[in-house]
């Protein structure tokens, strides 16, 4: 599964990369782009904060990369300590020693390729967006990559061929490597609080018959539900029979009532009828009940109450 990436050489101080671009890279394209117009404020949404200097004020040259073997791991970047392709961030390290300064600029991860081109106004050309005809090809190409666990986490009755594809799906999935997944279904960040600038939010669009779908890539270690818990829910997943992975059957109850009751601050009527065909009684379908049968559930399993990040609610 291979990850598209850009290096730019601001002042053009290589006459080429070829004995830099080794390993998993490979070199697709070079391009030379002249001067920026309006150079401020293009910068500036490149950068996604406010710059004016040496950078795009003369021709400068871009190449366009193709990493075979994309590996994620921390560093230390502009952005805070967070996880960046580190293939091409190390590259970068290098390739700045040489320099100095600013003079070369690579992409982190995938959602910065995206930005910088759609910034330079070249994303249409230079820019493969993957587009799925239907959700059900969404599942059957998660199911291609063994390296990928992943479940729907709930609201799947219906799914793939009863569902609406429109603005108002919102499909909850959790995965064991958010940058793979989002590398498999050429996922759009939806908002700027994004995980991958080292921030919160891990929403995300993908193109589903010419419409952006709203996925919530939750992954192990994002504190939506213990990380103990996210480990269990995949290793005993279960294979819906419509294909698409599901949580078992004790581990979709008990994610469900924490979901209604700890993230939210009233319990949905939807989630009320899978509880009652769960064998909860209806008189025990109330916050104060629900949270003591869920209680028992988290000692037996020595799961721990976590804090998740902004956007979701947190109602212990």
């Amino acid at each position: 599964m291979t990850e598209t990436h850009l290096i730019i050489d601001w002042t053009n101080f290589f006459i080429n990369l070829d004995n830099w671009i080794k390993d998993t890279l490979e070199l697709k394209e070079k391009i030379l782009i002249k001067k920026i117009e309006n150079k401020s404020k293009i910068m500036s949404k490149f950068y996604g904060t406010n710059v004016n200097d040496f950078r795009g004020e003369t021709d400068f040259n871009l190449y366009i990369l193709e990493d075979k073997g994309p590996i994620y791991d921390y560093r230390n970047t502009s952005k805070g300590y967070r996880k960046v392709n580190i293939n091409i961030f190390d590259l970068k390290i290098k390739l700045r020693k040489i320099t100095g300064g600013y003079k070369i600029h690579t992409t982190d991860n995938i959602q910065e390729t995206k930005d910088n081109l759609k910034a330079l106004n070249i994303f249409e050309q230079y820019y493969k967006q993957l587009k799925f005809e239907s959700l059900n090809d969404v599942f059957n190409e998660l199911n291609k990559y063994p390296e990928l666990k992943w479940i729907v986490m709930r609201n799947f009755e219906g799914m793939p061929n009863k569902i609406n594809i429109d603005k108002h799906l919102d499909v909850d999935l959790l995965v064991n490597d958010y940058y793979l997944i989002k590398r498999i279904l050429d996922g759009t960040s939806a908002t700027d609080n994004r995980y991958d600038d080292g921030k919160n939010r891990i929403l995300n669009n993908v193109i589903i018959n010419n419409k952006n779908i709203l996925f919530d890539f939750r992954y192990i270690g994002d504190n939506y539900y213990d990380f103990k818990f996210q480990n269990k829910m995949l290793n005993s997943r279960i294979q819906h029979e419509n294909g698409f992975y599901i949580p078992n059957k004790e581990m979709h109850l008990y994610s469900l009532i924490y979901h209604a009751i700890i993230h939210k601050s009233n319990i949905s009527n939807t989630y009320i009828e899978t509880f009652k065909q769960n064998g909860i009684n209806n008189s025990d379908i109330n916050k104060n009940n629900l949270k003591r049968i869920l209680d028992t559930f988290m000692q037996i399993n020595n799961f721990k109450y976590c804090k998740p990040e902004s956007s979701v609610g947190y109602f212990l």
